[in-house]
């Protein structure tokens, strides 16, 4: 690989289980900008089975869009740029196209050491196919914890257990009853036991499991208090046994990790790499949130001050596990988000149609916002999940249930390929709830994997794509919360804008307004809540900056659902003005 200080161009392939992306960032005077994108079906299913075949036709589209040769005539990729400008110094890959991990978790009790591994498991391309406790829900015999992993045929089982100097004997019947049912299994279909428990014990755990099956200890224990939780080392072991187990089984990914200057990642992974750049800058008191909604995966990603919590669903994304959102999320809730009306089997035909014909994009309005309330209720159901990590990251002495953001990015089509800006907002607002003052911003050109693979090997081309609108600002959003009456006024706020002029506003509980700052525009912005409302840790006057909407000032409420009108009619009518009022 060239040297980071002879990188001019960076080729980034992004693999997702329904479309390929290629992404061409070089230095342009000098500073580091994004240059072009294409895109192309992915082809990991028949009659193709080589994903190859989709990265070399969306590379192709990259070289006719940029007039930058970038493959050979036997279609690999050129590297290092050449003296005529063809080609590309670095290549990196990424991709969300493999199958997720099967999962069984194994511990002492649901509420503790679970619901940690259970955690940790969530920020990984994985699905937990049973979960077996010895106390509370889910205990079961020695003999059903064994036929339990027989059945289930799992590839991999996480065990957890007892605090750092805790317990023991529980620990190791928990580990002999998972050796036990490991050992059933064929020795070629044997899963992977992966041990985070009492840190102590791993040498008698290696004892119990054996040399015939595999065991990796995590250097680390997930619980290593009662009051203690340290996901990254299973998190990144998870990692490593899906890269090197479901990635590697894509036909035609070893070609193109051979066009690679650094190994195959997660676009998960990738995603959450930049949310925790972003997180370090500015306010280290708030954090940075990104949403990326994919075709077959959603992920979360908080980050506090370079601390990252990552929640994927494998299982639930805009093209790929409908019928699920809908069993999880009820259809009443998907419903609650649609100006119009339509029948229950309506909207189940709609989600099976599109997992018949996932490359189909909405053929009217309509199409549209039902796809945009189907991403609204994925992003909450992750959310529920989520949001105690993010408390427990986050800096202590912040007071609100929920967490500060000083930066909310949204990915994936179905918010980012919107069809107006008013859209992807509102989507991002109704689905986070956030609170506070924040700026947000969408990631119109997929740059997010992108980056979060060159961050590894370039990390200055990373900081300066995104300085130079790598990501598109929507605005400052400001949400002010707190008891009120509706049309109360709770805020008054002044736009004083660096060319001239002031514009002073008077903020009702209940309404959501859009107010003039256009892209680029700099201002200060002075805000005077009310007493008892509160807008966050931000002083009272603040330097902004335009975006593609302007000013957002969401003063709905929060949590938002309690100020949904319960009669369907009037709901319906209140979700229309909310998208008007977002010019959506």
């Amino acid at each position: 690989m060239a040297e980071s200080t002879e990188v001019a161009s960076i080729l980034a392939i992004d693999i997702g289980s329904v479309n390929t992306q290629a992404v061409l960032i070089a230095l342009v005077e000098g500073t580091y900008r994004f240059v072009a994108r294409a895109q192309s079906p992915t082809t990991q299913e028949e009659p193709w089975a080589d994903v190859a075949i989709g990265v070399r036709h969306a590379v192709e589209q990259l070289q006719h869009v940029s007039g930058r040769p970038l493959l050979t005539d036997d279609g690999n990729v050129i590297s290092p740029e050449h003296d005529d400008g063809s080609g590309a110094d670095l290549c990196v890959v990424t991709s969300s196209a493999a199958q997720p991990l099967r999962l069984v978790l194994a511990g002492l009790v649901g509420e503790l050491s679970l619901e940690s591994v259970r955690r940790a498991a969530a920020g990984t391309y994985s699905s937990v196919e049973d979960v077996i406790s010895l106390l509370g829900t889910g205990r079961k015999s020695d003999e059903m914890r064994a036929k339990s992993i027989l059945a289930v045929q799992p590839d991999v089982v996480c065990i957890a257990g007892g605090t750092d100097g805790g317990s023991r004997v529980p620990v190791l019947n928990l580990v002999e009853s998972v050796a036990l049912g490991a050992s059933l299994i064929e020795p070629t279909a044997r899963p992977t036991i992966v041990y985070a428990g009492n840190s102590a014990l791993r040498a008698r755990v290696k004892e119990i499991i054996g040399n015939d099956i595999s065991l990796v200890a995590v250097e680390g224990n997930v619980r290593p208090a009662l009051g203690a939780e340290d996901l990254g080392p299973l998190q990144a072991e998870l990692d490593a046994l899906h890269a090197n187990t479901k990635l590697s089984e894509i036909n035609g990914l070893s070609t193109c990790a051979a066009w690679s200057n650094a190994p195959v990642v997660s676009t998960a992974r990738s995603f959450g790499n930049i949310v925790r750049y972003l997180s370090m800058i500015g306010d280290p008191r708030a954090g940075a949130l990104g949403v990326d909604v994919g075709a077959s995966n959603t992920t979360v990603g908080a980050a506090f001050n370079g601390k990252l919590q990552m929640t994927v669903r494998s299982d639930m994304g805009s093209a790929f596990g409908g019928l699920r959102l809908l069993s999880e999320a009820k259809v009443a809730n998907v419903m609650r988000w649609l100006p119009f009306q339509i029948h229950p089997a309506d909207l189940e035909a709609f989600v099976i149609d599109k997992e018949l014909r996932p490359l189909t994009i909405p053929a009217d309005g309509r199409e549209l916002l039902i796809e945009q309330a189907l991403a609204r209720e994925a992003i909450r159901t992750i959310v529920r999940l989520a949001r105690p990590s993010w408390r427990r990251l986050a800096s202590r002495g912040q007071g609100q249930a929920v967490p500060l953001f000083e930066r909310i990015i949204g990915a994936g089509a179905v918010i980012a390929k919107a069809t107006r800006p008013g859209q992807a907002a509102l989507l991002l607002l109704d689905a986070l709830e956030p609170i506070g003052v924040f700026e947000l911003l969408l990631d119109v050109y997929g740059l997010m994997p992108a980056l979060g693979a060159a961050a590894v090997a370039h990390p200055l081309s990373v900081v300066q794509t995104i300085e130079n609108k790598g990501l598109m600002s929507l605005g400052t959003v400001v949400v002010p919360t707190g008891a009120a009456r509706p049309g109360e006024v709770i805020l008054s706020l002044r736009i004083t804008y660096e060319g001239g002029g002031d514009l002073e506003v008077e903020v009702a509980a209940g309404t959501l307004e859009v107010l003039p700052l256009p892209l680029g525009q700099k201002a200060t912005l002075r805000l005077q809540p009310r007493k008892g409302i509160d807008i966050g840790h931000v002083r009272k006057s603040i330097p902004v900056e335009g975006g593609a909407l302007g000013l957002i000032v969401d003063a709905r409420g929060r949590p938002l659902t309690r100020h949904l009108p319960a009669d369907p009619e009037m709901r319906r009518d209140q979700i229309q003005q909310w998208l008007w009022d977002m010019g959506a």
